[in-house]
């Protein structure tokens, strides 16, 4: 019984604290995001033909699904030591046909920037390819 009470405690700490980290996340966690040149120009892939979703990924989406599903994922994963300083990790999301490497940069203290690289639109048919021990983040 002690056992279990422990490790329900242990839990509930670290709960306590992501929950700090999401709801401080601009003054804890400083995280910027930028998408640089060939991101944008990637956005697209008209080689890929009919098989690849042709629609852009325009800067207020990806706005939108990093600020309401990747946020805490990204504090959590920071916490746990599964995002490293330099170290590339991947965002996909099959509901979202999103995909995309990011490379964080801990700058300082708690001050984080992201860059992300080559947009992609995630699909079971024409996923994105990570390397072999990459950290994936998956989103719903």
């Amino acid at each position: 019984m002690d056992l279990i009470t422990e490790i329900v405690r242990k839990n509930l700490i670290l709960e306590k604290r992501i929950a700090q980290l999401i709801t401080k996340m601009e003054v804890i966690f400083n995280i910027e995001f930028h998408k640089d040149a060939h991101a944008d120009s990637r956005s697209t892939r008209p080689e890929q033909g009919q098989e690849y979703n042709q629609r852009k990924i325009e800067n207020s989406e990806l706005k939108y699904f990093i600020e309401n599903f990747t946020k805490k994922e990204i504090a959590e994963n920071i916490i746990n030591g599964n995002i490293q300083n330099r170290v590339p990790f991947v965002v996909k999301s099959l509901k979202w046909e999103l995909s995309f490497p990011v490379y964080p940069k801990h700058e300082s203290g708690t001050y984080w920037t992201m860059r992300i690289g080559t947009l992609w639109r995630e699909s079971e048919n024409n996923p994105m390819r990570v390397g072999k021990d990459q950290f994936v983040i998956w989103v719903d």
